[in-house]
């Protein structure tokens, strides 16, 4: 099995609904993709699934494999994900500030902290999933250098769509990433996250962190006439499947406690059909 074809199957047992995006496009900026969502995982998996110094080591050792991916030697890198990323790098010219802004993000996710500010959640957003929209993007192929700026706020959008997702699980593992200044604004306690009470308050929170998210999602909208026709179903479906998974959040009352909300595999086909994008656009 090749480097890339690893890549394929890890981004495919991984469940992702951006697997049906991905499949969208051309063979060769598929499998850079792949590699560059198979090697986001590696690192993601570092530090959600390990802890205290073997989570240090785990993204030590993910952080070790773009680094790899770079040498002159890659093609000879013992991990398939290295020797997949090398040619993906090379092919699409994939920013080395990008792999490092990421890692940078993990890092913040390695011991819980408090976020004090929007602006400081905002850098965590832009570290962890901006730097994956300027990745995806010069794999896509742009016409304009906005499309860099544009992909980073999408990020913003999604991880703000994640954050709001995933609470329950980030407080299992004690993490609250919804500033202080917000909480305060509310009259919400991050205890009240933490312990999975979704008091009047916290909707208030999340409704507004809603139309946070929504604020760059809309901003974002216009990447799709920046980046190379063979890409743009693609980044529609993404941009599409994210944000229908947000109104579905806001239609269950933000009730993200009791079970998890998810965009099913038949909401991605209707969305592969473009009725969300004709609607939204």
């Amino acid at each position: 099995m090749d480097a890339y074809q690893v890549c394929a199957e890890r981004v495919k047992e991984a469940g992702s609904s951006f697997y049906y995006g991905m499949r969208l496009l051309p063979q060769e900026k598929r499998s850079a993709i792949y590699a560059v969502y198979a090697w986001s995982r590696i690192c993601d998996d570092a530090v959600d699934d390990y802890l205290g110094p073997e989570a240090h080591r785990q993204l030590l050792e993910a952080e070790a494999l773009y680094q790899r991916a770079y040498e002159e030697e890659w093609r000879d890198a013992p991990h398939p994900v290295s020797v997949a990323l090398g040619d993906a790098i090379r092919r699409f010219h994939l920013s080395r500030t990008a792999f490092e802004a990421l890692v940078e993000g993990m890092r913040m996710d390695l011991v819980p902290r408090v976020y004090q500010t929007f602006a400081e959640l905002e850098q965590y957003c832009l570290n962890v999933a901006g730097s994956i929209g300027t990745l995806c993007v010069e794999v896509f192929g742009f016409t304009d250098e906005r499309a860099r700026e544009l992909a980073a706020k999408l990020g913003v959008a999604l991880q703000l769509t994640n954050i709001i997702r995933d609470m329950k699980e980030d407080a299992e593992r004690g993490r609250c990433y919804l500033p202080l200044e917000d909480l305060e604004r509310h009259g919400v306690t991050a205890q009240e996250i933490l312990t999975a009470r979704p008091t009047p308050g916290l909707i208030q929170l999340l409704t507004f962190e809603a139309e946070r998210a929504k604020h760059y999602y809309h901003e974002a909208m216009d990447l799709v006439n920046l980046v190379e026709a063979d890409s743009v179903r693609c980044l529609r479906l993404l941009y599409g499947i994210y944000y229908l998974l947000l109104q579905k959040i806001e239609a269950m009352g933000f009730d993200v406690w009791t079970r998890r909300v998810q965009v099913s595999r038949r909401d991605a086909l209707k969305l592969m059909g473009g009725a969300f994008w004709q609607v939204n656009g």
